[in-house]
């Protein structure tokens, strides 16, 4: 890694606190924890497009680990990749808007999710209630989140001039 790639990144111990907490709640959700500080670095490093040897700097962490949340991030759209005429070097950076996006497309899957639940409370004919209650109570909640989080979303969009 280039040296002054190195003396233009530092990052406070409250920035790396925050990191790794925020990589912590993701691993909860399913992300490897990575995934989550290279995330978490990318939403409070300075300047906001970090270089791949920056971010493994940082994060100490290995080429690998940081190329495959890296590849993750870009791919579901959530961190960008540019680059700088004359420089050879790719710069990461937080998409805006992507969570929201996220929240967006998350809406469609508990549609489908409600969609499977009603065909199945659909051939379950004439089952007693008590047979169909869990499934029903589910098929409630996704058809509620599936009417409610669109809702929401365009409330977040119109508040936020989107």
């Amino acid at each position: 890694m280039a040296s002054s790639e190195q003396e233009n990144i530092s990052a406070t111990p409250e920035e790396l606190a925050f990191v790794e907490e925020f990589a912590l709640a993701m691993e909860r959700l399913g992300l490897v924890r990575m995934t989550g500080r290279t995330i978490g670095w990318l939403l409070v490093c300075d300047p906001p497009e970090q270089t791949f040897g920056q971010i493994a700097d940082v994060l100490q962490a290995s080429k690998g680990s940081i190329s495959t949340a890296l590849k993750f991030l870009t791919t579901a759209g959530w961190v960008t990749k540019s680059s700088k005429p004359g420089d050879r070097k790719d710069y990461y950076t937080v998409r805006p808007g992507a969570m929201a996006d996220l929240v967006k497309a998350q809406s469609g899957q508990y549609a489908g999710f409600a969609d499977v639940l009603a065909k199945g409370l659909d051939s379950f004919g004439d089952l007693p209630p008590e047979k169909t209650e869990r499934v029903r109570e589910m098929h409630e909640l996704f058809s509620w989140l599936a009417e409610e989080i669109p809702a929401m979303m365009e409330r977040w969009d119109r508040e936020h001039g989107k």
